[in-house]
């Protein structure tokens, strides 16, 4: 009985102890101040969350604040803080004083508890982000800002961050005081990357890439003979051979149509990667026109779920390469195995990049979106720049070569020019002479251009 009668008076005393805990004593005072009236964190004296909110903010966190275990501080502990700190004087308020006036610092504090700190700085003396400090913006161009964004930055929705909070945030960043010395180099890296300079980076890296894809189709249609062919499309008539060359390269290149009626397994394991690729490709496009300022966008908006859903088919696609990397003892060619093995690892990290950037601005990691969103420009960027030199470069070659086959095959249906009558494959003489012009150029130079072919029964 005497025991029973202990424990109960323990239980009880420890519960009155928790409840009577004081603000002051807690870890969370170290950031907003021991009376609640800020400091590095906003001030929450007179806080109006209700017991809930508070709960889940001191349990999850909150922009830069971590979030704090039953361990640390028990429910009961955080309501008893919760109440404390509503019935706290108005007095543990500190000024901002805005136009001259002194102005109590909201309740609602913002700034450094929102995404915003993860660009422009805890400070807000400016990030990857300028400075905001003494924001010169009127309330309506503040607020317009946030919402659509600008250059770089995305834009934020109302859910996440309500139109009075916004205001109270532009009322607190014009009572902050502006240190030169808080202006961090991040700042001069981040002005760098403005919506004109990324274009104008991506125009280059396009540029280079298209330069040394048009060589590589040069290399292939050569070894092919198309300059042999030429005479041939001339008397069959270049704009039908024009219309045989596109439609070959919507069905049998975009299409793949030969492999979807052999094998649909195999094609639907190649689509994963071509279609994925492919309509992030017409996604960034649209992305463009819909959403310019590149504001954040609901998961279900339509562009939204359409590049979630291209991105998950590429990452989906990605993976099934490697594993026919681990299991395919015939993927090595020889020659490129090193170089597509770096195009599919660029690949899949822009992706996962891409996933990342996209997941951390949605639970608010402010901290890690912009170095994370620069790791993935960096790979789309590598990704475009590798590409005409990797075995991957078949996706643009292989549906080329396909179409001027069905050019060939077009021309000797048409019976316009069979070339020789014995000749073993019709219409393919002009790539017997690019063999032989090969063949003679190695071995006798002076005549690689002067010899004639004859077909025998």
């Amino acid at each position: 009985m005497k025991r029973l009668l202990f424990a109960s008076l323990l239980v009880v005393s420890n519960l009155v102890l928790a409840q009577s805990r004081p603000f002051a004593n807690t870890t969370c005072a170290g950031c907003h101040g021991s009376q609640g009236e800020g400091d590095m964190g906003p001030a929450i004296a007179k806080t109006q969350l209700s017991n809930e909110e508070f709960l889940r903010i001191v349990r999850n966190g909150k922009g830069l604040m971590p979030g704090t275990s039953s361990s640390s501080l028990s429910d009961a502990e955080v309501e008893a803080m919760r109440n404390e700190l509503a019935d706290m004087a108005d007095l543990a308020l500190k000024p901002l004083a805005v136009d001259g006036n002194d102005t109590p610092r909201p309740a609602g504090d913002v700034f450094s508890t929102s995404t915003c700190v993860g660009c422009h700085g805890m400070k807000a003396m400016g990030g990857l982000g300028p400075p905001i400090v003494k924001t010169k913006l009127t309330e309506g161009e503040f607020l317009a800002i946030v919402r659509k964004g600008r250059g770089m930055m995305p834009g934020t929705p109302a859910k996440t961050l309500p139109d009075d909070q916004v205001k109270a945030m532009r009322i607190e960043l014009q009572g902050m005081e502006w240190d030169e010395s808080q202006i961090p180099i991040a700042f001069k890296v981040g002005s760098l990357l403005t919506t004109r300079n990324m274009a104008i980076f991506f125009s280059f890296v396009t540029l280079f890439a298209t330069v040394f894809g048009i060589r590589v189709l040069a290399y292939w249609l050569g070894n092919a003979g198309f300059k042999g062919l030429r005479p041939k499309i001339a008397r069959f008539g270049w704009g039908k051979a024009a219309w045989v060359f596109l439609r070959s390269l919507v069905v049998d290149g975009l299409l793949v149509a030969s492999l979807y009626r052999t094998n649909k397994a195999r094609w639907l394991k190649h689509g994963l990667m071509l279609y994925g690729f492919l309509g992030l490709m017409l996604g960034d496009v649209l992305m463009q026109v819909v959403n310019p300022q590149r504001g954040d966008l609901a998961p279900t908006h339509p562009l939204k779920a359409f590049l979630l859903l291209c991105g998950a088919a590429l990452l989906t696609g990605v993976v099934y390469v490697f594993y026919r990397y681990k299991t395919d003892r015939y993927i090595d060619n020889g020659l490129t195995m090193g170089r597509d093995f770096l195009f599919v690892n660029l690949l899949l990290h822009t992706v996962v990049s891409g996933f990342m950037t996209m997941e951390l601005n949605r639970v608010g990691a402010a901290g890690w979106i912009m170095p994370i969103y620069l790791y993935h420009l960096a790979s789309v960027g590598l990704l475009i720049a590798t590409a005409p030199f990797t075995r991957f470069n078949h996706v643009f070659v292989v549906p080329v070569l396909a179409a001027t086959t069905a050019v060939v095959d077009a021309i000797v249906a048409s019976e316009k020019d069979l070339g020789f009558r014995r000749e073993p494959s019709p219409g393919r003489d002009h790539k017997t002479q690019r063999i032989a012009h090969d063949l003679l150029s190695r071995v006798d130079p002076d005549n690689a251009d002067n010899f004639r072919i004859r077909y025998y029964p």
